[in-house]
């Protein structure tokens, strides 16, 4: 396997890592005892992200571009963490609630770890558009 194609199959496997496959996207009954489904609105935005990122790269190595391979690590590593976030969400709210005194704490604690997990996947977003304007 070429090199070329590591960073659009790293991509894949993310996405397919975000992919909500426990209530996905089936259609809810709507009414005054619907059923709300277990994925959350991150899970979407995430996989959403993710699938638009694998298609660029997918572009990229079609059109035959050179790809920075410091610049996809780099990218690369910025993205996990989002996607774990949004996959493990509940284990996480879990572990820092069993880890809490009380509520103000575990608020406390779900925001420095929301936040710097999305500050770190907005960075890696900026490295990658900022490549991607530069390259072109």
């Amino acid at each position: 396997m070429q090199q070329k194609y590591l960073p659009f199959l790293s991509f894949v496997f993310l996405l397919i890592m975000a992919t909500p496959f426990e209530s996905g996207l089936r259609i809810q009954n709507s009414g005054r005892n619907a059923v709300v489904p277990t994925t959350s609105y991150l899970e979407m935005i995430v996989w959403t992200l993710i699938a638009v990122i694998s298609f660029v790269y997918w572009i990229r190595i079609t059109k035959q571009n050179e790809i920075s391979f410091k610049i996809f690590r780099i990218h690369f590593i910025l993205t996990v963490p989002i996607v774990l976030l949004a996959r493990l969400n509940l284990l996480i709210r879990q572990i820092t609630a069993r880890n809490s005194e009380d509520i103000f704490e575990l608020s406390t604690h779900l925001k420095i770890v929301v936040y710097s997990v999305f500050s770190i996947f907005c960075i890696g977003q900026m490295i990658f558009i900022i490549t991607l304007v530069k390259k072109r």
